[in-house]
């Protein structure tokens, strides 16, 4: 069960949005997960068509090189094209595509802070998803759905 305040502090996290949609979606990733791999190139041609507000929430401990891929995505004058680009270059052997950089101790910050959201949701896996339902009920779920999960799961954002 997630901490019920969970849904206002990941108000406040530091995230970053693809889509301006009325419909917001939180994806907790890590720049070499290859689930969330998947996961986004799933959720990036949806967003515009199920007016999703997808905001990102980059978190770096899968592997060693996860701190400072993260901080070239944080720290990039266009975020979104950061992840874009991390996405596109991504391949199993050397995960995401961007290249790092050293995180600056503000990055640092938001990296912890991002960590401890995506530990108060429950698990510490990525991706995790996190929307309030039709019913206004925080939903979290952790790991990859499958297309047709992924799908009911759309159709339940409020």
């Amino acid at each position: 069960m997630a901490h019920p305040h969970l849904w206002e502090r990941l108000d406040h996290a530091h995230w970053i949005a693809q889509g301006h949609g009325p419909r917001i979606l939180y994806m907790i990733f890590d720049p070499n997960c290859p689930y969330c791999h998947v996961l986004y190139d799933e959720l990036e041609p949806v967003v515009r068509s199920a007016h999703l507000n997808l905001r990102f929430l980059v978190v770096s401990f899968i592997a060693p090189s996860s701190p400072g891929k993260a901080a070239a995505i944080l720290q990039a004058k266009d975020p979104v094209a950061a992840i874009r680009q991390n996405e596109k270059g991504f391949n199993m052997e050397h995960f995401g595509g961007i290249r790092e950089t050293i995180p600056t101790p503000e990055t640092d910050k938001i990296l912890a802070e991002n960590l401890g959201l995506l530990d108060e949701s429950g698990k510490r896996v990525v991706p995790t998803l996190i929307y309030r339902d039709r019913q206004g009920q925080v939903q979290v779920i952790h790991g990859l759905l499958d297309k047709s999960g992924l799908k009911a799961t759309l159709k339940q954002i409020r």
